[in-house]
């Protein structure tokens, strides 16, 4: 079998995907991250039938994002996505943004979990149908670190509602970084822009529910988040401008 190490797709950043300042936000990053993502693992054959017959499930547990600079609307686009095999459990997909120079406008780390759907277990040996697909060292890692704040003061409440959730009924992994960076203060984003954008997944949100928002600054000035409902913690995010760290 020839395993496909890379894939890439190219793509010009459209209106819906740009925030106040015409810069793609950081959720609509995470997306194309995630769209060019299935299609490799489709193009290798690693599709839904797969997990439905293994009875597996990637998981999200980590990712971080790091810009060179923003991303403005009408941009050309190059993306490159790369996955690493499991270390300790724990894949690695690297995923770079670049420009038509072949510049890189940002950089992704995400890192994942394979699960067994029924027992909520992460596999340490995976099925040999899945484990085929990862052979090779991911490229790079990123600091994919949330550092927390000391003091905390209410951002409100959030839903996992119909057009926040996946096919698996549970608020997008994506949806986070909107969330944070809709907490973050307006001026501040107007005025510098995201650096980097990081997340730590505890517990999925089911459609429907809904969670608190905490958030702080912390010691070097970036923005820490945090959502909670009554008996588990769903998230912690940290957002960095440009110009903070």
């Amino acid at each position: 079998m020839s395993l496909i190490h890379e894939f890439s797709d190219s793509f010009v950043v459209t209106q819906y995907e740009c925030d106040a300042s015409n810069h793609m936000t950081a959720g609509a990053v995470l997306r194309r991250a995630q769209q060019v993502s299935t299609d490799h693992c489709d193009a290798l054959g690693l599709t839904s039938e797969v997990y439905a017959r293994t009875g597996t499930a990637f998981l999200l547990a980590k990712v971080a994002v790091e810009w060179t600079r923003p991303i403005p609307v009408g941009t050309r686009v190059r993306i490159v996505t790369r996955p690493g095999a499991p270390v300790r459990a724990v894949y690695t997909r690297c995923t770079d943004f670049l420009d038509e120079a072949g510049e890189r406008l940002c950089a992704m780390d995400s890192r994942w979990v394979l699960v067994d759907v029924a027992s909520r277990r992460i596999l340490r040996n995976p099925p040999e149908e899945i484990a085929q697909y990862f052979d090779a060292k991911a490229p790079y890692e990123l600091d994919v670190t949330v550092h927390k704040a000391a003091q905390l003061e209410d951002c409100g409440s959030q839903t996992a509602t119909y057009t926040r959730c996946d096919l698996n009924r549970h608020l997008n992994n994506t949806i986070y970084a909107d969330i944070a960076c809709d907490c973050c203060d307006v001026q501040a984003l107007l005025d510098r822009g995201i650096a980097r954008f990081a997340a730590v997944y505890h517990k999925e949100v089911p459609l429907g529910m809904s969670f608190e928002v905490s958030r702080g600054v912390t010691e070097s000035g970036s923005m820490y988040f945090c959502g909670q409902s009554e008996k588990s913690r769903h998230f912690e995010a940290e957002v960095t401008l440009f110009g903070e760290g």
